[in-house]
């Protein structure tokens, strides 16, 4: 889904210079360090310490640009441009100062109407107000809303950061085919084609193509913190049992639900009966790994790196946590990207021979 919980910064044409401040509502930030990044790159522009409530980061730019400022286990998509820009941290973040900031914060406010919806939906589901079929009619109908409104946007905003940002979002959400996205981008700017994240979503497909449904799983190797190598191949295909493969982190809180309800059922339920619950720690470093594991009481075995994984979220074309992939006995991809009530439905089914 996609998280409106943002606002972004704009730098406008020529060496200009700008001046972003952040007010927080009490002490309690004060000593803590603040990154402002490229957007799309991830790349650090900057960095200061929070001295009395407040965050003072400032200097020139070229052309305007996408920004995230990062905080802690916190985010802020701003525009950063010419001028004086100004936010206020608190349950409702609110910015000011910025001609590009304003205008986005109206596009956030007209796509909120459909993370809304998505809610509802799952509402009603849980609730038994409406039918599986209806459910998934809502829903084709909520996206197919989502990403004509990303794609319009993008047409409106093609000459500044907001058209990126824009078919960014469109291109994540769209769920595309290698070739359907090969189509699209004959559609935009070559500069768009370049985009990091849209460069990366590309790649993705590609590899959810090489990995989806009914093809063999691909192996991966972690080295542990203490050396040891571990394969994907020492737990999965075993000829007897059903391996989940659980992809998460410790910093994520919905990796957290999940383990707490259909993982620790699943588990409780199955694990002498057919099914072997395999996680894969990634983004993350080891400290909080193990802390996390421990705190969450994690039963299962956990394939975690010295490093910040990513190796096998690349290989599998994995571009959010918490995601699951369940392989067959015989090691066949046999469903992925399943959460939830679905996931133990369709863990059930295989397990049941459905």
């Amino acid at each position: 889904m996609l998280l409106f919980l943002a606002f972004s910064v704009a730098l406008l044409s020529c060496t200009s210079e700008y001046k972003l401040t952040v007010y927080f509502p009490n002490h309690d930030f004060d000593g803590k360090r603040a990154y402002l990044t490229n957007y799309d790159t991830g790349d650090t522009i900057d960095s200061e310490i929070v001295l009395e409530k407040q965050l003072i980061l400032d200097g020139n730019v070229d052309s305007a640009y996408f920004a995230r400022l990062l905080f802690e286990n916190n985010r802020l998509d701003l525009v950063i441009e010419k001028g004086e820009i100004e936010v206020e941290w608190g349950d409702e973040l609110k910015i000011s100062g910025s001609p590009l900031n304003e205008k986005f914060k109206g596009i956030v406010k007209q796509l909120d109407k459909f993370e809304q919806e998505w809610q509802r939906i799952a509402l009603a589901k849980q609730n038994n107000e409406i039918t599986d079929a209806e459910a998934q009619q809502r829903e084709d109908n909520r996206k197919t809303n989502l990403l004509n409104s990303l794609f319009n946007y993008y047409l409106a905003n093609k000459d500044n950061p907001l058209g990126e940002w824009a078919f960014t979002q469109y291109v994540i959400e769209g769920d595309f085919t290698p070739s359907e996205l090969e189509l699209v981008l004959k559609k935009v700017p070559d500069r768009y084609k370049s985009l990091k994240r849209v460069q990366k979503v590309v790649a993705d497909a590609a590899a959810q193509e090489k990995t989806g449904v009914g093809k063999r799983y691909i192996d991966f190797t972690v080295k542990t913190s203490d050396g040891t190598v571990e394969k994907l191949s020492q737990f999965a295909g075993d000829g007897v049992n059903y391996t989940l493969l659980y992809f998460w982190a410790s910093w994520c809180a919905s990796c957290q639900k999940e383990i707490t309800s259909p993982l620790a059922f699943l588990y409780d339920e199955y694990k002498d009966n057919g099914l072997k619950i395999i996680g894969v720690a990634v983004w993350d470093n080891t400290a909080d790994t193990q802390k996390s594991i421990q705190e969450l009481a994690i039963p299962w075995h956990v394939m975690a790196s010295g490093d910040k994984l990513s190796e096998p979220v690349d290989i599998y074309g994995i571009s959010g946590i918490p995601y699951a992939i369940l392989i067959s006995p015989e090691g066949t991809v046999v469903a992925r990207g399943l959460n939830g009530d679905a996931l133990i439905e369709t863990v059930e089914a295989f397990l049941n021979g459905k």
